[in-house]
């Protein structure tokens, strides 16, 4: 991690008047913006889902949460940003703890799965068996 950066997460609800598309394309937005103040890690879309209780008269909003790592000035530009844009319904910006954040390990190739079975070579003896009794 750079000196003075931080990782952070935003989730960002729009009003699902905008369509996906739309949603979609004010996603990219804030993406851009926050890729010129930091750099974007990772990008998820959690699609179109129900409000627990009607925000601004609507019931329903599309959700995306993004992981960035920025200087810790820009949040509050990011959140004045979310707050004068059209099409956005709630966000939330977060610091997330790199001591909780868990290193991802490489998945090495399992040599026999299901306990020690071979399965490969059982299928063979069955295939085998078949073509016999044929």
């Amino acid at each position: 991690m750079a000196e003075g950066k931080n990782l952070y997460e935003t989730v960002i609800v729009t009003s699902a008047k905008l369509g996906e598309e739309g949603s979609a394309a004010l996603v990219e937005r804030f993406k851009t913006l926050i890729a010129e103040h930091g750099t974007v890690q990772s990008v998820d879309d959690w699609g179109k889902r129900r409000f627990a209780y009607p925000i601004n008269k609507q019931n329903e909003g599309y959700y995306t949460l993004i992981n960035f790592e920025s200087g810790p000035e820009f949040t509050a530009e990011l959140d004045r940003r979310y707050q004068i844009t059209d099409g956005i319904v709630r966000t939330l910006i977060v610091k997330r703890d790199p001591r909780h954040i868990a290193p991802k390990k490489p998945q090495k190739p399992q040599a026999q799965e299901d306990g020690g079975i071979d399965v490969e070579a059982i299928a063979v003896e069955a295939v085998a068996e078949t073509e016999s009794a044929e």
